[in-house]
């Protein structure tokens, strides 16, 4: 297998897209990360150069095949068409593949050039900008004899000088590729793309996952960059609607898909209140997600991409060597009301042993622990009941209105329930358990993910915590929301877990998330102890 590919496809447009499965396919099995794919039709079959291709209807119907196609055939290339020569205005002479990954070998669907690459690999090094790493290796496509079939005149399309579209862009998908290789497509002189803050992506789903604005912009750049690097590229973030459409005057075309076809339209209005030109423009059709269940979309997104992360690992699991490697300790950590007891109530049932912090909490405010004495001696006996324990209500009207206070209590109690914690993790080591699960709203707060090998998050989205502060716990809309923001933000658990799972949707969903956790996990531990058996 080789790393990077450039798929060269020369036949006539219809006769490419009848091929399309094929080809990926054979690609699939020769390529294993990124696909380069420049198409360009040719009545030559002895040699080849890189000539202009105007843009029609056949080559957009044939990249937009290409993208929705690779989704399912092979959706673990990165699939890349190039753009550079596609155009209605005439090209420079001598243009080279501008590529940002360095090619490994080149797939190509006629033997006669395929030959001439063979033997004379200058010809292939001098298309490429920055040469070849080293002999040119050159794959001939299997492709069927059918289609061999003979030039069709299409329709050309027309092209604009500023072309602009707007997304999340989260993760790039085949629909994201699909909507940015057409404005490339059609942009002659520069392309414009809105990319939404994070203030705009809150009631996405599972936001918390997204990937930073900068990042996110970083990887339009990175694509737009590698399919069509003779126009000029206009990535910025975006905190409404509108974007550079109503401030721009010399924007001429957008893409839209079918969900932001009347955002579209919404954003002419205001061009025409400001005396701009109306934006023509292309409605890009969803791409239906041949591999989604019954929990995800029917059309690729990069929300169904998202779900799939919940139980995997997103951040990197660095070792813990300050505790024992067995048992393997997983902090299980969330905001109030995300389901943290449920999900380590199912994971109890897979093996797993538990501790629960906050039970433990209770534990070292009473008599006779070391904690109960220094408690009573820096808040004083008007905290202790006539029943001899201290009263948590009147120790709260304490601290909570005192920041100070707040931080002692905590620097008492928080290391005594660590205490507690680490000793029940040695019980259940004396059980024969290998992994526990150490339940902890205030994980990250106090500082426990020191005792564990893993931080797991439990989230859900603020206004489902509320609901169900006000349904479980009585509480006020304002009492609850109050509660939450006391606490650390979901994103700000994210950021400092390994795995993150969410109770949001039906039980069923959940189980699966957890199972798939836990599989995973096993996976892991497994690996781990087969290195540990090497040395």
């Amino acid at each position: 297998m080789y790393k990077t590919g450039l798929l060269i496809l020369t036949r006539p447009l219809p006769a490419l897209k009848s091929a399309v499965q094929s080809v990926l396919e054979e690609a699939a099995t020769v390529v294993s990360n990124t696909l380069y794919v420049h198409i360009q039709p040719s009545s030559s079959s002895h040699t080849f150069k890189i000539r202009n291709v105007p843009c029609s209807k056949d080559f957009r119907c044939l990249m937009t095949h290409l993208y929705s196609s690779s989704a399912s055939l092979c959706n673990n290339l990165d699939v890349r068409i190039l753009l550079n020569n596609v155009s209605n205005l005439p090209l420079e002479r001598n243009l080279k593949f501008d590529l940002k990954r360095p090619c490994d070998i080149v797939l190509i669907d006629n033997q006669l050039i395929a030959d001439e690459f063979q033997n004379r690999s200058e010809s292939l090094a001098n298309l490429m900008k920055d040469g070849l790493k080293g002999p040119a290796k050159v794959h001939t496509l299997n492709m069927p004899a059918d289609s061999q079939s003979s030039m069709i005149e299409d329709d050309k399309v027309e092209s604009f000088d500023n072309v602009v579209l707007g997304g999340t862009f989260d993760r790039l998908h085949a629909g994201h590729k699909i909507m940015l290789s057409e404005a490339c497509f059609l942009a002659e002189r520069q392309i414009t793309v809105g990319v939404t803050d994070e203030n705009m992506n809150q009631k996405k789903t599972l936001c918390e996952l997204i990937t930073p604005t900068e990042k996110r912009i970083e990887g339009v750049l990175d694509f737009l960059q590698d399919i069509k690097p003779c126009i000029e590229h206009k990535v910025v973030a975006i905190n409404d609607m509108f974007g550079p459409t109503i401030s721009d005057p010399h924007l001429q075309f957008i893409v839209v898909s079918e969900e932001t076809k009347r955002g579209g339209e919404i954003v002419n209005e205001e061009r025409q209140k400001k005396g701009f030109t109306v934006l023509k423009q292309h409605v890009i059709e969803l791409v239906v997600d041949s591999c989604h269940n019954q929990y995800e979309e029917k059309k690729i997104s990069s929300s169904s991409s998202r779900k799939r992360l919940l139980g995997t690992v997103i951040n990197p699991i660095v070792p813990n060597r300050n505790i024992p490697s067995s048992p393997y300790v997983i902090g299980l950590t969330g905001g109030i009301a995300s389901g943290k007891s449920a999900l380590c109530g199912r994971l109890e049932k897979l093996g797993a042993g538990t501790v629960d912090c906050d039970k433990l909490g209770h534990e070292v405010y009473l008599n006779g622990t070391p904690c109960y004495n220094t408690l009573v001696e820096q808040f004083g006996n008007e905290i202790v009941g006539k029943n001899g324990e201290i009263q948590r209500r009147v120790l709260g009207s304490i601290v909570f209105s005192n920041p100070e206070k707040l931080q002692l209590l905590n620097r008492i109690v928080w290391p005594e329930i660590g205490k507690l914690a680490e000793d029940k993790i040695k019980k259940h080591a004396e059980n024969g358990k290998e992994i526990v699960v150490l339940e902890a709203a205030l994980l990250l707060d106090a500082g426990w993910n020191n005792l564990v090998h893993e931080v797991w998050t439990s989230v859900v989205p603020p206004g489902e915590a509320v609901k169900r502060m006000m349904d479980r716990n009585n509480m006020t809309e304002e009492e609850a929301n109050k509660r939450l923001k006391s606490q650390l933000s979901n994103k700000e658990r994210v950021q400092s877990s390994n795995v993150v799972l969410c109770t949001l949707w039906e039980y069923e969903y959940t189980q699966t998330q957890v199972e798939k956790a836990w599989s995973l996990l096993q996976k892991r531990l497994t690996e781990r102890n087969s290195e540990h058996s090497k040395y």
